[in-house]
């Protein structure tokens, strides 16, 4: 039953955010709202290109082009490649298990089992559908040799949430063998999964609002005491950034060692691509089941904006920003995909374009020639790892969910 629940309130989600949408677009008709001074526009114009289906994969085209990608990373020092999926696709996207955690705290391994079924089941369900499943994961391991892992996280839709994941990725990162001095991570992020690493360049930038952010995740119930040690540790590190259809919602802070690049499906002879990048505007979170978490949303709309708030929502669609601010932008033409339902439909909304296993050699390429660009000058590299030392076999990056005493709530 849990899975037809979840598919439902997606579907009722993604109809209110249509008539949101419907609505906000005619008001923009009659009266162009004034921009927010939230988010700052780039003056940088973005690239525009068009998706091309390039070798299949499995052909030794395939293989050949995925092993120079993978040999021009690793020139560059690419130790790991980590992917981050988005809201909804996560283990306890509506809070099921978190609120179990309470309701019998002595019985952690229930709430264990719920999260590991609910992820289970919705990479099941959807696969490559606007989610990173293992198979993916392992075959970009296989084909680049440089490790590449999945974490995962609740999915859960505000503040609160994604600070709390931001925390674990944080610990999840600095406690992996691959980081530490002179390493460089590639780190992948679909939707609301990059949002983690804009929090993530925050805490180590020791940004305004760091406080605020250590608070919310402790009092979401994570250890934090050894934060300071963790960020220190990826402070040595370099991060190249690429998010896939990510709404640009949350700052970068400037962190040392991060590189941005942001891919967003955008037709370029039609009015729209994917239609979920921009409902996933500011305003757009699920208000949090528990009041406790609602007053600590509400805290942290200071430090990230406008949570949820249905006229903010209505006013950013209206505004129908769809670059970041931060480093670079690329928009892809993803053309029709469709075979007998609507294209919309196929694509999810046009938001699953981007994880599909038939796009991962276009993807791949997009982002080594962005970031290790073919010729690049021997000063900017690192030592080469050979492909025999840097991956053996791929691994989920996720850690038990360690809960610590918390304020209780509200």
């Amino acid at each position: 039953m849990l899975i037809p629940i979840l598919l439902a309130c997606v579907l009722c989600s993604l109809v209110a955010f249509g008539a949101g949408y419907a609505f906000a677009v005619a008001r923009l008709r009659a009266s162009r709202p004034p921009a927010s001074g939230s988010i700052v526009v780039s003056r940088r114009e973005p690239t525009r290109i068009a998706f091309t289906r390039l070798a299949a994969e499995g052909t030794q085209e395939w293989r050949v082009a995925m092993e120079e990608l993978g040999a021009r990373m690793r020139s560059a020092g690419t130790r790991l490649v980590l992917f981050v999926h988005g809201s909804f696709v996560g283990d306890d996207p509506l809070a099921l298990a978190r609120t179990l955690e309470g309701a019998a705290p002595a019985l952690p391994d229930l709430a264990r089992a719920l999260r590991g079924f609910t992820r289970a089941q919705v990479s099941r369900v959807l696969g490559d559908l606007s989610n990173f499943p293992a198979d993916y994961v392992d075959a970009l391991a296989a084909a680049t040799g440089i490790e590449a892992v999945g974490f995962t996280w609740s999915g859960e839709n505000h503040h609160a949430a994604r600070v709390q994941e931001a925390v674990r990725l944080t610990r999840a990162l600095a406690l992996h063998n691959a980081t530490g001095l002179g390493s460089r991570v590639l780190l992948v992020g679909h939707s609301h999964g990059g949002q983690l690493f804009a929090i993530l360049s925050q805490l180590l930038a020791r940004s305004r609002g760091y406080e605020e952010l250590i608070d919310a995740a402790a009092a979401r119930g994570e250890d934090v005491r050894a934060l300071e040690d963790q960020l220190a540790r990826l402070r040595c590190c370099a991060f190249d950034v690429a998010t896939f259809g990510t709404p640009p919602r949350y700052d970068f802070a400037p962190a040392s060692h991060f590189r941005l690049l942001h891919l967003v499906n955008h037709r370029l002879h039609t009015r729209r691509g994917d239609y979920v990048h921009h409902l996933g505007a500011p305003g757009s979170d699920w208000p949090a089941p528990k009041a406790k978490d609602r007053a600590l949303n509400e805290r942290l709309d200071r430090v990230l904006g406008v949570g949820s708030d249905l006229r903010a929502w209505l006013r950013h669609v209206a505004d129908g920003l769809r670059l970041s601010p931060y480093g670079h932008t690329i928009l892809v033409d993803y053309g029709d995909q469709a075979r007998v339902v609507p294209n919309f439909w196929a694509t999810g909304f046009g938001h699953a374009a981007y994880t599909r296993r038939d796009a991962m050699l276009f993807h791949v390429r997009i982002v080594a020639d962005h970031f290790y660009p073919p010729g690049e000058g021997d000063e900017n590299r690192v030592a080469e790892v050979p492909r025999d030392r840097v991956w053996t076999r791929s691994a989920r990056l996720l850690l038990p969910r360690r809960r610590w005493p918390s304020a209780p709530d509200a």
